[in-house]
């Protein structure tokens, strides 16, 4: 079996694992290997995949589904793109303060900067956890801030109020 697509470059490997495990069309195969490398697609064509089951994330960071993952062995990959559920962050987050007392923002990136999807800038990722801290501060009122802004904030657990668990 041979395929010669000219001006284009496609793992082989990877596509013959497609095609041979989803019986998927070789449009949506060469679509899939862009996606598995970063590659910018239509959106349309996004929709589409993702309608599938086959793509995941928000355009236009894309990644290929847990499925198709499976289906070709990168499913370490997978996990490095996929960010883990909110509740992930947080239960880390307290179970740092519970232990340690207090954490400054310092911290807490190096505490969750490299759990954070991978599809993320460095930027992002801090933009994430900041974010993160002010949700459970304001929300939720499990977490407050002892010091002040930027660099001097000192995050502590909130103390059950009398009458509460």
């Amino acid at each position: 079996m041979s395929l010669t697509i000219y001006g284009k470059l496609i793992d082989e490997n990877y596509s013959r694992m497609l095609i041979e495990k989803n019986d998927l069309p070789l449009s949506e195969v060469l679509l899939l290997d862009r996606v598995q490398k970063s590659l910018p697609i239509e959106r349309a064509d996004a929709k589409r995949l993702r309608q599938q089951g086959l793509i995941e994330g928000r355009y236009p960071r894309l990644y290929v589904s847990a499925e198709i993952a499976k289906a070709t062995r990168t499913g370490a990959e997978y996990i490095k793109h996929r960010a883990f559920d909110k509740q992930y962050y947080k239960d880390l987050v307290l179970a740092y303060l519970k232990q340690h007392g207090e954490a400054g923002p310092s911290e807490l990136q190096r505490l969750l900067m490299d759990k954070l999807t991978d599809m993320d800038n460095d930027k992002q990722r801090r933009g994430k956890v900041r974010n993160l801290m002010q949700e459970m501060s304001k929300k939720e009122r499990s977490i407050q801030n002892i010091g002040g802004r930027g660099d001097q904030a000192k995050w502590v657990l909130v103390s059950p109020q009398k009458g509460e668990g």
